[in-house]
């Protein structure tokens, strides 16, 4: 085999392997731009099942709040009642008082773990929170069963 057609088989491989390149190249950029914008719908379905979730228990602390003004009325309500009922009727507040608090306890959980931002719960929620641990200090003392609610106050209350 000559030089001449040594260079020439050389060349042509060269080209066929630069092409080829080319075509991989073509391939993987394609791929890599499926990928990039699989990954922007799964940002987003994650946002809209974080909203989703805010969303559920926003809803879920206004009903317990709503539960717990209608007894803390009906307890204020009963000053003529009987004593049985009386008593039924603190136990349906107290009842009341611990699902709000739970409630906000799932929401102080979620800004504790960093499953919502942190930030924008405390622009919402920092006055709710400091109203339920003013409005019940003797559900938040040293053995409480709220220990995220805590936790949540006293990070937020020097910001």
């Amino acid at each position: 085999m000559s030089t001449e057609l040594y260079n020439i088989v050389t060349v042509i491989i060269y080209s066929l392997s630069a092409v080829i390149g080319l075509i991989m190249l073509g391939i993987a950029l394609s791929q890599l731009k499926q990928l990039t914008s699989q990954v922007m719908q799964g940002v987003k379905s994650n946002s809209i099942s974080q909203l989703s979730a805010l969303l559920a228990l926003e809803q879920q602390i206004a009903d317990r709040r709503l539960t717990l003004s209608e007894a803390a009325i009906a307890v204020s309500e009963a000053k003529d009642a009987k004593k049985e009922d009386f008593t039924a009727l603190q136990l349906r507040l107290n009842e009341a008082k611990q699902m709000y608090l739970n409630a906000l306890d799932r929401l102080c959980f979620c800004v504790n773990k960093e499953l919502l931002d942190a930030e924008d719960m405390r622009l919402e929620y920092r006055d709710i929170i400091k109203a339920a641990v003013n409005d019940f200090p003797e559900d938040f003392g040293m053995g409480t069963t709220y220990r995220n609610i805590k936790k949540v106050y006293e990070l937020w209350a020097d910001k």
